[in-house]
């Protein structure tokens, strides 16, 4: 039996020959869950790739699109860096990997979900949170993490610098964290609400000469596009979100109650429990001397809160472009499984002996894994909101070709067929899977023709010989164009028409093209 007599005490009682430190203890530990970590980040790692090259599905089929279209095209117009809704660090990154189409932009999610995983073990770890290595499985587990990977948005990238910012903050490596966090607006907008959180904790550690290092971002980018387009304040100027949102506004709880679809039953429950530690340890004046009490504070559960007010506000008032989208709670994935991590070693405390405690953490972690794969576990709000929809994971519904992308590779092939100089003809479409399969560059106007400007149809400024693809969901809401207004008009004959019937469980996009 080995006694440690003290923490701080390299003096270990022995048995027989046989000696131990404390610090060697500490290091074994160390070492178990340094072994388990990567053997988790390697196998998972493993499972993402395999599904990669199995799952013909991209989340969803606007956004995901656009910025893999974006990325893409980069060679051709290497301007697409500096375009602000596409997100200049974003499209640097993914630029070079989408270069090997849609398969390569989703290994890239993968290695990004990957090292964002290690940094949420990282920080686990450096919190000193038991089974660190967890937060590895946590962050595979929480259900729209995972498929998000799948992607071509942008949250995933978010979520890795914000983590990673984290992780260097409580590694007391203040400058750095500013530094990797200043670029953070250049991956998603919200970004720099996070400047503040930062400057808060910063100031709140007195690490005054990190302060100006929030800013390298803003400087970086600013004088690239002034040397690039003529304009040192364009970060500012080109913004192209408006106050208020063209999708109007809705409730409050919206976020919230999706909070199940992000991280699945079990995680939402560790996480709040880990929230409430948090309060309890507040209670403490002491807590408040540790500097990881306070990059915890603040860093996790404070971006997390404020995270979630600021899309709710921005929903509930309709400002800045939102359309209540919740797939943006993706971004607070890692942190959120440090405190789901947090909570269940809380919640191991109401063992009173350490085998105890190890059966309900196992017990857990069992609750989490098993339940990914079971039904959906929902319920009514009263706001309609059906609570806990796709809080799991099934292959069919979550992994297949959406019903919008079949009838666009439907109609792909129509035209191939149909035409075999189609690629002479101008395409016009809103739905812009079409781009995929049809290799069209949407950037080049005269290839594609836009069917809207400033909100309204634009079919005068469609040429003759343009084939138009309607869709049942992008043409009338972002393009404004209902299928009647070209039905009625003369200049204009349908040669092809395709429909899936719908699985309403699973809103995918439109059905009918």
């Amino acid at each position: 039996m080995i006694k440690i007599s003290d923490w701080n005490s390299q003096v270990v009682a022995q048995k027989g020959t046989r000696q131990t430190t404390a610090y060697d203890m500490r290091l074994r530990v160390l070492l178990n869950n340094e072994l388990i970590a990567r053997l988790l980040s390697v196998v998972l790692l493993g499972v993402s790739v395999l599904v990669a090259f199995l799952t013909k599905n991209t989340y969803d089929s606007g956004d995901s699109i656009l910025h893999f279209l974006f990325a893409r095209a980069v060679p051709q117009h290497p301007e697409n860096l500096l375009d602000p809704w596409a997100k200049p660090v974003f499209t640097l990154l993914a630029a070079l990997p989408s270069q090997g189409g849609f398969l390569g932009m989703k290994l890239f999610q993968c290695v990004v979900v990957a090292v964002s995983a290690r940094l949420a073990y990282v920080t686990a770890r450096q919190l000193r949170l038991p089974w660190p290595a967890l937060a590895i499985l946590f962050c595979y587990a929480a259900p729209d993490y995972f498929r998000v990977q799948f992607s071509g948005l942008t949250e995933p990238t978010f979520g890795l610098v914000l983590i990673a910012a984290v992780a260097l903050a409580v590694t007391n490596r203040p400058v750095w964290s500013a530094v990797v966090l200043s670029f953070l607006p250049f991956v998603r907008s919200e970004g720099s609400m996070f400047l503040g959180i930062w400057t808060v904790y910063l100031v709140w550690n007195r690490s005054w000469r990190a302060l100006p290092f929030l800013f390298v971002g803003y400087a970086v980018y600013s004088f690239v596009g002034g040397l690039v387009l003529g304009d040192f304040t364009w970060v500012f100027t080109k913004n192209p979100y408006g106050l208020h949102s063209q999708y109007g506004h809705g409730l409050w709880g919206r976020f919230v109650e999706s909070m199940p679809t992000l991280l699945g039953w079990p995680l939402l429950i560790f996480a709040v429990l880990g929230g409430l530690r948090m309060l309890w340890h507040a209670t403490k004046l002491r807590e408040w001397l540790q500097p990881l009490f306070r990059a915890e504070l603040l860093l996790i559960y404070g971006s997390i809160v404020a995270f979630i007010v600021m899309q709710s506000a921005f929903w509930a008032f309709g400002l800045f472009g939102s359309f209540g989208m919740t797939r943006v709670l993706v971004v607070i994935t890692p942190l959120c499984v440090v405190a789901a991590l947090s909570g269940l070693a809380w919640l191991s405390q109401l063992g009173r002996s350490a085998r105890v405690r190890g059966l309900i953490a196992t017990a857990g972690v069992v609750a989490v894994v098993v339940l990914l794969f079971s039904r959906d576990y929902t319920y009514q709000a009263e706001s309609g909101t059906n609570v806990g929809w796709r809080s799991t994971l099934h292959w069919r519904r979550d992994f297949q070709e959406s019903p919008d992308m079949i009838l666009a590779d439907q109609g792909a092939a129509w035209l191939k067929n149909h035409d075999a100089g189609y690629k002479w003809h101008p395409i016009s479409f809103s739905h812009l899977y079409f781009a995929v399969p049809m290799d069209v560059d949407i950037f080049n106007l005269d290839a594609k023709p836009p069917l809207t400007k400033d909100y309204a149809p634009y079919l005068d400024g469609v040429p003759v010989g343009t084939y138009i693809y309607w869709d049942g969901w992008f043409c009338p809401v972002e393009s404004h164009l209902p299928l009647e207004l070209l039905q009625k008009d003369s200049r204009f004959k349908q040669l092809w028409k395709g429909s899936i019937p719908m699985d309403l469980s699973n809103l995918a996009g439109p059905t009918a093209i």
